[in-house]
């Protein structure tokens, strides 16, 4: 487990075996692969089930270095246990993490404790939950005069709050968690429905939703939905995870008579990011997000194409592969990403076969009417790569190629640099495009093509991911 040289799968499988024995020796183990970006996501949900006192420190120390989605789980497992919630909020308190960082569930969760320390202490970094129906009546006559004064937000920002809020319980669009209901079919085109479903959520719930909270004999806490129960075993689907517990091991289980949704939702966001939530809740069709620090990790999670867009019966995952394969096409096809770039470098490998037919990194992008995809592309293919195209625009940008530098039919690191109007890109260290663009878009998406034409396969692996980076080509050999 802790040789980070091996195989990734194998190590997971290992680490996997050990969490399901529920071995009283993992959690130093669990501790150490906290600085092991491929195991760190399992290691940090796995702490939550030892009570081990080293546990916040190693956590804490590496929060700030987390991805969007670790830090869910690092935040899920210091409020697992009284003695772990503790030092996290001392850290708040001292501003070594954002206070806003701890959303609705999270909050709520720290209540479940019923410790009058914890209880102060959560009062003065977050406030007291107006409980009133008469004071959620005026929230949301409050929210609704501020949202109908200052107008629409901005949908692609909004996508990236509810990412960071609400999408670790709630599917929109077939990206999201399953713990409360899907609500891309909802009436989220009524402002009314939104705020009061938002703002309201205990005021209708049905059984299925209503929040279980179960406490083990080790004193950890679990709030989430029971799935499943019989004599040997509970099954909760929590906001991060799917936890089993033994019956032998559970102290107490009790149903709440509240949602799964918390109450002050909206309370830790600005107007601008209630806005920028509100106006991409309404959204009749997904769109990309805006990448931010926090999100940008979720660029490709190595699984599946949750977030992306394109063709499934042409584009599929295989190995933690990106895999686009066709017996022929009569028009191009795009696998657009999930998030809007600015500033970026993107590094990745890619392997075409055979050479003579052509695909593409299409950058600063977006998608038009039918599908078809608009914006730079850094060419793959025989003849043509290292070459930069503008799909649906200028055409042919920059008519050098980078073929020399070509592994015909092997693995190709590929990198892509816009900073401002300026574009460079290099393939396996030999620059390719060194374009002054003022004239081009500044942003947009990344997506992949499947060009026309006879029957190809294209492979697109080890994605890098950097935002506003200094205008310097990584991989560049001298």
């Amino acid at each position: 487990l802790l040789d980070a040289q091996a195989a990734t799968p194998a190590r997971q499988a290992a680490l996997d075996s050990l969490l399901a024995a529920k071995d009283a020796g993992l959690a130093p183990v669990l501790q150490q692969l906290l600085q092991d970006p491929a195991l760190r996501g399992a290691a940090l949900r796995g702490l939550a089930a030892y009570e081990d006192a080293k546990t916040p420190g190693a956590i804490l120390e590496v929060y700030g270095s987390l991805t969007g989605a670790e830090k869910r789980d690092a935040l899920n497992t210091l409020v697992a246990r009284a003695a772990f919630t503790k030092p996290l909020l001392a850290a708040i308190a001292q501003k070594k993490i954002p206070a806003k960082d701890l959303t609705a569930d999270i909050v709520r969760q720290l209540r479940q404790f019923k410790d009058a320390e914890i209880n102060a202490q959560v009062e003065k970094l977050w406030g007291v939950t107006r409980e009133s129906e008469a004071g959620k009546l005026q929230e949301i006559a409050r929210y609704k005069i501020m949202l109908t004064a200052k107008g629409a937000g901005e949908a692609r920002r909004g996508r990236a709050v509810f990412a960071r809020t609400c999408q670790q319980c709630h599917t929109l669009f077939d990206v999201g968690g399953k713990v409360g209901p899907d609500i891309t079919g909802s009436n989220r085109g009524d402002l009314d429905y939104i705020l009061q479903n938002v703002l309201d959520p205990n005021a209708v719930i049905p059984n299925d939703y209503r929040t279980s909270n179960l406490e083990t004999k080790d004193d950890r806490l679990i709030t989430g939905i029971v799935t499943r129960q019989d004599d040997n075993a509970v099954t909760l689907v929590a906001a991060n995870e799917v936890v089993v517990v033994p019956r032998n091991e559970i102290k107490s289980l009790t149903q709440s008579e509240l949602s799964m949704m918390p109450e002050g939702l909206l309370q830790a966001l600005s107007e601008d990011e209630v806005r920028d939530l509100i106006t991409y809740l309404k959204q009749p069709a997904q769109v990309p997000m805006l990448a931010t620090p926090d999100n940008v990790g979720s660029f490709f999670n190595g699984k599946d194409l949750a977030g992306w867009d394109g063709n499934l019966e042409l584009w599929k995952i295989e190995h933690g592969e990106i895999v686009g394969r066709t017996s022929g096409l009569k028009q191009n096809e795009w696998l657009g990403g999930p998030l809007w770039l600015g500033d970026f470098r993107f590094i990745c490998q890619v392997r075409l076969t055979p050479n003579k037919e052509n695909s593409g990194i299409q950058f600063r992008s977006q998608r038009l009417p039918g599908g078809e995809v608009k914006g730079y592309q850094a060419d793959v293919g025989e003849g043509w790569w290292g070459k930069l195209y503008e799909e649906h625009g200028r055409g042919l940008l920059w008519k050098d190629s980078g073929e020399s530098a070509v592994k015909v039919g092997e693995w190709n690191t590929y990198e892509v640099l816009a900073v401002g109007g300026k574009i460079r890109t290099a393939i396996n260290g030999k620059l390719c495009v060194d374009l002054d663009d003022p004239a081009g878009a500044k942003s947009g998406i990344i997506a992949f093509q499947l060009h026309s034409g006879g029957a190809l396969e294209v492979r697109y692996k080890e994605f890098q991911l950097e935002l506003n980076p200094k205008f310097v080509l990584r991989t560049l050999q001298p």
